[in-house]
Parts: C-alpha cells; sequence; structure tokens
C-alpha cells in the first residue's frame, strides 16, 4: 500500500523536526528562551519538548489498539506536562548534557522505526523519555546516576525503570551507537527551528562510553 490515511501518525520527532513550515511557532523561543540549569541550552529543551508536545497532540486523536499496549503505557496520562516533565524533573535533578538530550531522541525515534505498530502518545510519553535520558546518559557520560535515582526523578517504582530499560534496549535492538553524521542531522535540525546554526561542540556523541556511575 502506498496510500496513507490522513489520520496516519507522524511516526517519529524525527518526521517533524522536516517540517520546515513549521518554523515560525519555534522561532519564538529564541527571543524568549532563558538560561537552562543544566548542560543543554534551554532552546533545544523547549524545540524537543514542543516536538514531542506536537506528536503526542496528533497522536492522542487516534483510538488505543490492546495490541499497541507496552510497557511504557501508563493507564491515564500524567498531569505534568512534557515540557515540565523534561525541564523540572530530568534536567532540574539529574543534569543532562546536550549530547544526552539529543541522543535520547535519537533512541526514541529508533523505538518507533524499529517497532511500526508502536505509537508515542501521552500514556507512554513520559516513560519513554525518562528512559531514554538514562540510557543516553549511560552511554555517552562518563559519570551518571544509578537506575534507583532515575526511578525517583521519574515518579516511577526502581522495578519499573528497570523493566523498561530492558524493554526499551529491546525495542532498539540493543543498539545504543549512532553514528556521528545522524547525530549531527538531528542537532543541524532542532537549532535550526529556531533559525540558528549549531555552535561548535568538542565531542561527537557518537564516541559514547561512560564508565561509571554515582547515586
Amino acid at each position: 500500500r502506498t496510500k496513507s490515511s490522513p489520520a496516519s501518525p507522524y511516526r517519529t520527532a524525527g518526521g517533524l523536526l522536516l517540517e520546515r513550515t513549521r518554523l515560525s511557532a519555534y522561532a519564538e523561543m529564541a527571543e524568549h528562551g532563558e538560561a537552562s540549569s543544566s548542560g543543554t541550552p534551554d532552546l533545544i529543551v523547549q524545540v524537543i519538548s514542543k516536538l514531542l508536545e506536537d506528536l503526542v497532540a496528533r497522536n492522542d486523536q487516534l483510538p488505543l489498539v490492546p495490541a499497541q499496549v507496552t510497557p511504557f503505557h501508563s493507564s491515564r496520562p500524567p498531569a505534568i506536562t512534557v515540557r515540565n516533565y523534561l525541564e523540572d524533573r530530568i534536567l532540574k535533578y539529574a543534569g543532562c548534557s546536550e549530547e544526552t538530550v539529543i541522543l535520547a531522541l535519537i533512541y526514541i525515534d529508533q523505538v518507533v522505526q524499529f517497532n511500526p505498530e508502536f505509537v508515542i502518545n501521552s500514556l507512554n510519553v513520559h516513560r519513554l523519555l525518562i528512559t531514554a535520558i538514562m540510557l543516553a546518559s549511560k552511554f555517552f557520560d562518563d559519570v551518571y546516576y544509578n537506575n534507583a535515582y532515575y526511578a525517583r526523578v521519574g515518579g516511577i517504582s526502581n522495578s519499573e525503570v528497570n523493566s523498561l530499560e530492558m524493554e526499551m534496549l529491546r525495542m532498539i535492538s540493543f543498539s545504543l551507537f549512532v553514528q556521528g553524521d545522524q547525530y549531527e542531522r538531528y542537532r543541524a535540525s532542532l537549532y535550526s527551528h529556531v533559525g540558528q546554526p549549531p555552535p561548535p561542540h568538542a565531542a561527537a556523541a557518537a564516541a559514547g562510553g561512560g564508565s561509571s556511575s554515582s547515586s
């Protein structure tokens, strides 16, 4: 089949990144952005949050098929917004580099790309975020928090975060390595949405490889 239904979900946040007609909605962020307390530029946090919120708003209009329910799905949408969850919970208490946050976005996209039946919506986006950030931090950062700490930050149990970690690894075929050119495409696209060139950075995220943890 080559014809798609008008109700078809945007499969990935990366798909929304390519929608350059949405540039004006993001450009306003460049004028009203605040300084971030984490290692990630606040503009990037805002763009990723808006991408995911737009994706969720689109996909929440679709009926949830029982076969699509995964361990990432909650029984009801969390009260906290995606941006507040990312900014006021994850980045405030766990702290993340720009590389970690972009890697997490790529992992979330790969979940959908490798599992065509999976649809990102308000029931699963928060658990996807905390799990992807945790995996990206373990892969890229030299020092990272343990699972129990991420569970407290994310508002879920330790056993649940352990289960979600294994589920996401399974869904992306245990492949955390990201090619440098893929990472740079995502990074450049994120900055392009606020009309800014990406600033130079010292390390390529694809190198990765943290080796120690802290609680």
